[in-house]
């Protein structure tokens, strides 16, 4: 018990998503049964103010019906057995309504509270609950205190209320006497209808207290020691073996993506050994465009794809180094370099037999 004390002072940081979504898995939220209780209460009584009338006249239906029969009735086994059959398949449909409200207004509610949270894991057997010792502790837990008052508070309000309100109609009770028996039911259903309705609106401030209760209680469970938070921390932080291996993977597409990007250059400017530049420039092109770089190792991949497409490699060391530094992939050649541009682009034209003055405004300067 000690241990477990100390634990708990030893929480102080606030739980993390991850805290908060295991405790959802398994089931571990803050729901108050007390809520599902109240508004089953007076969404039964709600329903019944309505039903009772049809209930009470399919009820009076079905046995004058059946009583009209009986005299009729061949007295035997079989037919007694058959007569017991059919009215308590009729009884059994009247009461059906009233079992379909409570179990689809416990199940919304229900749902509502823990947001629509399902846990398989809550079903699953718990044989440590069978343990005496755990339940003894557990008896004299502080938990146990509060469940008491909660208890308590119920039958007062229960209590308070039915007294005030069976005592303010105490003494109409004698002049029902004189009443008949259906007005009587009557009476006693609107008396029974407001005292139901009345503890159920009374129990919504305790149901309140007690969600209120279980939410607070949650919460300090669900705080965690700098101990907890240090060893999620760590799970979430990616190996660094793994981090190297996901960088050199990173680079290898990306010198896949270059080499690849190169076979579609119209000359590679080169250092000639540390940096390649392809560069593209076609007919109604403004200006270059940057397909691909690379030094050292992808500089020389790049070097040799040149050579196996026929691409024209240029040597000039100041402006491979520049357009290295100032320009992006597939961005174009920015005009601080459009007279040593030029000078490559037209090299590359008269190689290839091409006008660089009638194909091109924008590089000739």
């Amino acid at each position: 018990m000690a241990e477990d004390n100390e634990e708990n002072e030893d929480r102080t940081e606030e739980a993390s998503p991850e805290r908060r979504e295991e405790f959802r898995e398994k089931g571990q939220i803050a729901v108050s049964k007390e809520i599902s209780s109240v508004f089953v209460l007076a969404g039964t009584v709600g329903f019944l103010s309505y039903y009772t009338p049809i209930f009470m006249s399919s009820l009076l239906n079905m046995f004058t019906n059946h009583l009209s029969r009986i005299s009729h009735l061949h007295i035997s086994g079989e037919n007694i057995y058959s007569f017991v059959i059919e009215i308590g398949k009729e009884t059994t449909l009247l009461i059906l309504p009233i079992f379909a409200v409570t179990a689809i207004i416990a199940t919304t509610v229900t749902l509502l509270q823990t947001r629509f949270n399902f846990s398989w894991k809550r079903l699953k057997p718990d044989f440590s609950r069978l343990n005496p010792l755990k339940g003894i502790v557990r008896m004299f837990s502080w938990q146990a205190p509060v469940e008491l008052l909660k208890g308590i508070g119920k039958m007062s309000v229960v209590g308070v209320v039915s007294y005030l309100i069976l005592y303010s109609e105490w003494s109409k009770v004698p002049g029902l006497m004189h009443v008949p028996m259906t007005r009587v039911w009557d009476y006693w259903g609107d008396i029974t209808r407001s005292l139901f309705l009345t503890v159920a609106m009374l129990l919504i401030v305790v149901a309140g207290f007690d969600y209120l209760y279980n939410f607070i209680s949650l919460e300090k469970k669900l705080k965690m020691t700098k101990k907890e938070v240090k060893e999620e921390h760590k799970k979430r932080e990616v190996d660094p073996h793994i981090k190297n291996r996901i960088r050199r993977m990173q680079r290898d597409i990306a010198s896949r993506r270059m080499v690849e990007k190169t076979e579609d250059a119209t000359v590679l400017i080169t250092n000639p050994t540390h940096y390649s530049i392809a560069l593209k420039y076609q007919v109604g092109m403004d200006a270059p465009i940057l397909l691909a770089k690379g030094v050292d190792f992808l500089a020389l991949q790049m070097r040799e794809v040149a050579k196996e497409k026929s691409i024209p490699i240029v040597e000039n060391k100041p402006l491979a180094r520049a357009l290295y530094k100032m320009v992006d992939l597939d961005q174009t050649v920015p005009a601080s370099l459009y007279k040593a541009v030029s000078e490559v682009i037209r090299y590359v034209f008269q190689l290839k037999g091409i006008n660089f003055k009638k194909q091109s405004s924008a590089l000739n300067v």
